[in-house]
C-alpha cells in the first residue's frame, strides 16, 4: 500500500496517495515512513494543521532527525508562527551543522522580520555548506540590496546564476538592480530572458523611460493580446502614454483611478488618547528593527522586512484593522466596471509593509509600488503645518518618476490629500504618490503598505 501512495504521489495525485497512507497508518500507527509522507503529502493540500500533527508524531518516535524538525519548521513558517518555525530550524542545524536548507529557511524568517544582518548571516551560513546553492546566493543579494549595498548584490545575482544559469528569480533580480542603478537598457534582456511576474511590464518601463517609444507600443500590443490587464504598472505607463500621446487609456486595470482613493479616519489611532497609536509609536522608536535609506526618501528613513509579520502586538492588532478597511474598500466600489475590482483578490496578503520617519525637510518623492494591486499609508505623527499649506501632506497625480513628458503633452492630473494623525488612505497602486516637503521641526511617521494576491506556497520540502 505504502508503494502504491508513493507512485500517486509521483504523479501528483496528492489527494489518492494520502487515502492509501491514511488506510496503511490505520495498521501500522507507528510507522515512521508514512508519518513522513503524510506529513508533506498533506502540507501540499494546505492542511498544514494536519500536516504539522503527522511531524510531530514522527518526532516522538525519531527525535534525532533533523530533516523531520526542518519540515515541521517549514509548516510553522507557513502558518506565521516564526518562533516556532525558527526553534525547529535550530534544532535541525543542531544536530546537523552542514544542513544548508535548515540555515537558508531562517534567514527568510529573518528577512520578513526586518533583521537584515541575521539574515545575511544566514544565507552565508547556507552557502558555507552548500555553495551551489542559487537561492541562498539569490537571496544574500536581496538582503544587501535591501542594505542599499546594490553593487555587493549584483555579484550575489551573478553567483546564482553561475550555480544555475536558468534561475527565473536571479535573472529577474539581476534585471531589477540594473534597473535600479536607473542602467534601464541592460536590464531589459534580463527581465526578457526571466519571463516571471512582472518582468513584462518592467521591460515595458525600461523602454518608456528611453524614449523608446515605438518600441514601447509594440510590446505593449503583445503584451495587451496575451495578458490580463492585472499591472498597476503597466496601467501607469499606459495611462501617462496617453496623456504624452492624446490617445485612448485603453488598459483596463483602472482607467480612472481617482474614483478609487478611499480616505477615512481609523477612530482606533486618531483618538488624543489611543494606546495603539501610542504603543506604535513605542515599537516604532524602540524596537531592534533595521532601518535604511533608499533614493527617493529625504531627510528620513524607513524600515526593513515586512512590519506587520512581526510578532509585536501592536504590529499585528493593526495589520488586523487594515485588513478590516479592505474588506471596506471592496464593498464600497464593489459595482465598478474595471479590473481592480472585478479581480480584487480574495485570498490576499500584504506584499510588503514598512514605516516612514521624517525629519525637517523631508519628502519622498513621487513613485508607484509595482508589485501591489492596492497601496496605503496610515498616519501616526504629523509635522505641524501653515494654514492653506500643503507640507507634509499626500500627494497623488498620473505624472511622476521622472517619466518622460514630450512637447505639447496634456496636462497631467493630480490631486493633494490633507491628511489628519489617525487617517488611513488607500488608492489603487498605479497612482504615482509622493509626500510633499515641511519645514516644521516635529517628526513625521507613517506606515505604509500594499496589499496583492496571495501566492501559493514555495518552500522546499525534503
Amino acid at each position: 500500500m505504502n508503494n502504491l501512495a508513493l507512485q500517486h504521489y509521483a504523479r501528483q495525485q496528492i489527494a489518492e496517495a494520502v487515502s492509501l497512507w491514511q488506510r496503511a497508518l490505520q495498521l501500522s500507527p507507528d510507522h515512521l515512513d508514512i508519518l513522513i509522507y503524510l506529513g508533506a503529502a498533506l502540507r501540499s493540500l494546505g492542511q498544514s494543521d494536519a500536516a504539522a500533527a503527522h511531524y510531530e508524531r514522527a518526532l516522538r518516535l525519531q527525535p534525532k532527525m533533523p530533516e523531520i524538525y526542518y519540515n515541521l519548521g517549514n509548516i510553522r513558517h507557513d502558518l506565521g508562527d516564526w518562533e516556532k518555525a525558527a526553534s525547529c530550524y535550530q534544532k535541525a542545524l543542531a544536530m546537523k551543522p552542514e544542513f544548508a536548507l535548515a540555515a537558508y529557511n531562517p534567514g527568510n524568517i529573518c528577512r520578513d522580520q526586518g533583521q537584515l544582518q541575521e539574515a545575511i548571516r544566514c544565507y552565508r551560513h547556507a552557502i558555507s555548506y552548500d555553495p551551489r546553492h542559487a537561492a541562498s546566493h539569490n537571496n544574500l543579494g536581496n538582503a544587501l540590496k535591501h542594505q542599499g549595498e546594490l553593487s555587493q548584490a549584483i555579484p550575489c545575482y551573478e553567483q546564482a546564476l553561475q550555480c544555475q544559469p536558468d534561475y527565473p528569480e536571479a535573472l529577474y533580480n539581476l534585471g531589477n538592480a540594473l534597473y535600479e542603478m536607473e542602467e534601464f537598457a541592460n536590464a531589459i534582456p534580463w527581465f526578457d530572458q526571466a519571463g516571471i511576474r512582472d518582468s513584462e511590464a518592467r521591460a515595458l518601463y525600461c523602454c518608456y523611460k528611453t524614449s523608446q517609444f515605438e518600441e514601447f507600443r509594440s510590446r505593449l500590443q503583445r503584451h495587451q493580446q496575451h495578458a490580463a490587464h492585472h499591472s498597476p504598472q503597466v496601467a501607469t505607463l499606459v495611462a501617462h502614454h496617453a496623456v504624452n500621446f492624446a490617445t485612448d487609456n485603453n488598459y483596463r486595470f483602472c482607467p480612472e483611478p481617482f474614483d478609487f482613493v478611499y480616505h477615512e479616519s481609523m477612530e482606533e489611532l486618531a483618538a488624543p488618547d489611543s494606546a495603539l497609536r501610542q504603543a506604535l509609536l513605542q515599537d516604532i522608536r524602540h524596537k531592534e528593527i533595521d532601518e535604511r535609506t533608499q533614493g527617493r526618501l529625504h531627510n528620513g528613513v524607513q524600515s526593513s522586512g515586512n512590519l506587520f509579520y512581526r510578532s509585536e502586538t501592536s504590529f499585528s492588532t493593526l495589520a488586523d484593522l487594515v485588513r478590516g478597511h479592505f474588506d471596506r474598500y471592496l464593498a464600497r466600489f464593489r459595482d465598478a466596471d474595471c479590473e481592480l475590482i472585478r479581480a480584487f483578490p480574495q485570498a490576499r496578503e500584504f506584499e510588503s509593509s514598512w514605516y516612514i520617519r521624517m525629519r525637517q525637510g523631508g519628502h519622498l518623492t513621487s513613485h508607484i509600488h509595482e508589485s501591489g494591486w492596492i497601496s496605503g499609508a496610515l498616519y501616526l505623527a504629523l509635522p505641524s503645518r501653515p494654514d492653506d499649506s500643503g507640507e507634509g501632506c499626500f500627494e497623488l497625480g498620473v505624472h511622476g518618476d521622472d517619466y518622460p513628458i514630450v512637447a505639447g503633452a496634456g496636462e497631467f492630473p493630480s490631486q493633494v490629500l490633507p491628511i489628519a494623525v489617525g487617517d488611513i488612505v488607500l488608492f489603487p497602486a498605479n497612482l504615482f504618490h509622493r509626500t510633499l516637503p515641511f519645514q516644521a521641526e516635529e517628526e513625521r511617521i507613517c506606515i505604509a503598505f500594499d496589499l496583492k494576491p496571495a501566492p501559493s506556497s514555495e518552500r522546499t520540502l525534503i
